[in-house]
């Protein structure tokens, strides 16, 4: 039986586990069973601790830009209030600036899709999650079946089909989260194109 081949995509940067050597000859196929499931389990572990890295980073600048644009919101309505109190009406005008900032702050974190971003990686690894569970438990109730014996060949296909069928499922979640995210920054691009180009020149 032919050592089974998979491609998953994913980030450049998400390190796929090789697949292992199997042979699968008579007397180490449940060796070569426990090296295929291990692979696959690897190659689920680093996408869920790769998105789960990434997510704190998102989360992090998320929250600091959130925090900052309500800061300066607040502060941003509260200088006229102050200002007129204070028989200052003049200084009325830094609130305006500081809503601008504010408005930054939201518009930054939307460009660069820090929030998005936070919320995609949280969705997809929990799902490649709920998967690696389905996955062992799936494979356990299959070798409960097969108990102390060798596997039979229609036993060694189901479980092969089952370690394929996860790494596609895998790879599918990565393949998503991928194209959402360049869709969102094709389209930030482009609105941001659009702003520029409306924008009337310097001087003009």
């Amino acid at each position: 039986m032919d050592a089974m081949s998979v491609t998953v995509r994913r980030p450049d940067d998400i390190d796929m586990p090789d697949l292992p050597s199997l042979t699968w000859a008579q007397g180490g196929l449940r060796a070569d069973l426990s090296a295929l499931r291990a692979w696959a389990e690897g190659v689920a572990d680093e996408a869920i601790a790769w998105y789960l890295s990434e997510k704190r980073l998102k989360a992090r600048w998320s929250r600091r830009l959130r925090a900052f644009a309500i800061i300066l919101a607040t502060l941003g309505g509260a200088v006229p209030v102050v200002a007129l109190a204070s028989r200052h009406p003049e200084y009325g005008n830094w609130g305006y600036l500081l809503l601008a900032l504010a408005a930054g702050c939201v518009g930054y974190d939307r460009f660069f899709g820090y929030s998005s971003a936070w919320l995609r990686y949280i969705a997809t690894a929990t799902l490649i999650q709920g998967d690696l569970a389905d996955f062992r438990v799936g494979w356990a109730q299959e070798l409960a079946v097969i108990g102390d014996r060798e596997p039979t060949v229609d036993e060694l296909r189901e479980l092969i089909g089952r370690a394929r069928e996860f790494v596609a499922r895998v790879n599918e979640a990565v393949r998503v989260e991928t194209d959402a995210w360049r869709s969102e920054f094709d389209s930030r691009l482009g609105e941001l194109e659009v702003g520029l180009q409306g924008r009337p020149p310097v001087g003009g």
